[in-house]
């Protein structure tokens, strides 16, 4: 049976939410447009991108890891590079060791870090392509 977007970003978010990646952050695990637009933590957000139908249905989910910035020692906030660093090699771990199922996942793209912007943090991007098989 084909799926939508949202089925896919919830099946995602499923997974996501009871990984050793959600365990290693300080805050929640949210779906697109449900994380608190002045929240602090360390929180992961989960949204679909987009898709194309068929019998294998193929497609990309964003995984979003907010690290907030940190103190540099003289009342100054930055990136916290090393946080940053670590959840992303923990969120390529954990990509890689997802179990078959009816998805197959990998990698879409070299997971990155950017500036969120008009927040204190900073964000790992973790782009999973999918296929799944409908039949």
């Amino acid at each position: 049976m084909n799926k939508t977007g949202d089925e896919v970003e919830l099946d995602v978010f499923n997974i996501i939410k009871e990984s050793p990646l959600a365990k290693e952050i300080k805050g929640i695990v949210y779906r697109e447009g449900t994380r608190p637009l002045d929240s602090k933590d360390e929180d992961i957000v989960v949204s679909f991108i987009t898709g194309l139908p068929g019998q294998f249905q193929a497609g990309s989910v964003n995984v979003n890891i907010y690290v907030p910035n940190v103190d540099n020692g003289s009342n100054v906030l930055v990136k916290d590079a090393a946080r940053c660093r670590y959840l992303g090699r923990k969120a390529d771990e954990v990509v890689g060791s997802l179990p078959p199922s009816d998805y197959f996942f990998s990698l879409g793209a070299m997971i990155q870090t950017y500036k969120a912007e008009k927040l204190e943090q900073y964000f790992v991007n973790v782009k999973i392509n999918f296929k799944l098989k409908t039949f």
